[in-house]
């Protein structure tokens, strides 16, 4: 917390002392790619009562506030993040059936829960709808907001309904799925969702568990999930080749700018091999881009997040 007025400082030290924060905590800690500078405050609430007063407190002394979940699919300035981060994925709840009927099994799950767990929950139940999420890292509201999924489905396809916090207003509200507009790797959504309940079938055990290991398998095979990346870098263009086959069919696997590479077994995943800072992720990232275009007249749009300076 550099550089700042008396006033912003009082204003930070108010808020620090109440909920006890992290201060300049290192960013990098907290997201998949493992980079990312210092968070001037941190928190990470265990509930919607303490994220509410967050919330309200921060507007009130106007200091800025950044929400995030999982952070698999970010990236962070290495300059860090001013302000408040709130870090929502401690805010798990239960699993819990509320109804079944004729048409499907209706699931409430919080959205800090992770999505795995989600999972492994719909297989013990005999839930089917979820098997394409099989390996997808990150939180469930992550994965909502995102429209997580594969070629075999996403999680507009069995999201029923959202249950929200207006971060301004600072009350709860409920959103059906008729309310709701998911697209490509993106929901329309500003707030913050606590919860969401989920549309899913019936189905055996057996026959959900092939299908979702056979998910794992393949996404295993074809993913370098052990390293540091966000996941996929870019949105696939809206027909023709992936962005994973432009990138490869450009000759760019394995290209590197200090520890930021292409990966080399699925070329729309950027690597941190170790000390990569947002600086190099987002000097290959152009480059990646510039030369896709010149070869093949498209443009990349990148589906990672980025926040911070």
């Amino acid at each position: 917390m550099t550089g700042m007025t008396t006033k912003e400082y009082r204003s930070y030290s108010t808020l620090m002392e109440e909920f006890h924060l992290l201060v300049d905590e290192p960013m990098k800690k907290y997201t998949s790619f493992k980079i990312g500078g210092p968070a001037d405050l941190l928190a990470l609430p265990k509930d919607e009562e303490t994220l509410t007063r967050l919330l309200e407190k921060a507007g009130a002394l106007e200091i800025p506030v950044t929400l995030f979940g999982g952070g698999t699919n970010l990236l962070i300035g290495d300059k860090g993040i001013r302000g408040l981060t709130i870090l929502t994925r401690g805010m798990k709840t239960e699993i819990c059936m509320l109804e079944t009927n004729p048409n499907g099994t209706i699931l409430r799950a919080g959205a800090g829960s992770r999505l795995s767990r989600v999972c492994r929950f719909c297989l013990d139940q005999g839930l089917s709808g979820l098997e394409f999420a099989a390996g997808i890292p990150g939180t469930l509201g992550g994965a909502i907001v995102m429209n997580a999924g594969t070629r075999s489905g996403d999680m507009g396809n069995v999201v029923r309904s959202i249950q929200t916090l207006d971060p301004k207003r600072l009350y709860p509200e409920t959103l059906n799925r008729n309310t709701l507009h998911f697209s490509y790797r993106h929901l329309e959504f500003s707030g913050i969702i606590l919860s969401a309940t989920l549309e899913l079938k019936k189905a055996d055990p057996r026959e959900i568990d092939a299908v979702f290991q056979e998910n794992l398998r393949q996404r295993k095979a074809s993913q370098p999930g052990s390293m540091a990346s966000a996941g996929c870098y870019f949105k696939n263009p809206g027909q023709g080749m992936s962005a994973g086959q432009l990138i490869d069919e450009s000759g760019l696997k394995g290209f590197r700018i200090n520890d930021a590479m292409v990966s080399d077994i699925h070329a729309n995943y950027i690597l941190n091999l170790g000390s990569a800072t947002c600086t190099d992720i987002l000097l290959l990232q152009h480059h990646i881009q510039d030369v896709v275009f010149q070869k093949f007249n498209i443009n990349l749009e990148p589906e990672v997040r980025m926040e911070g300076e």
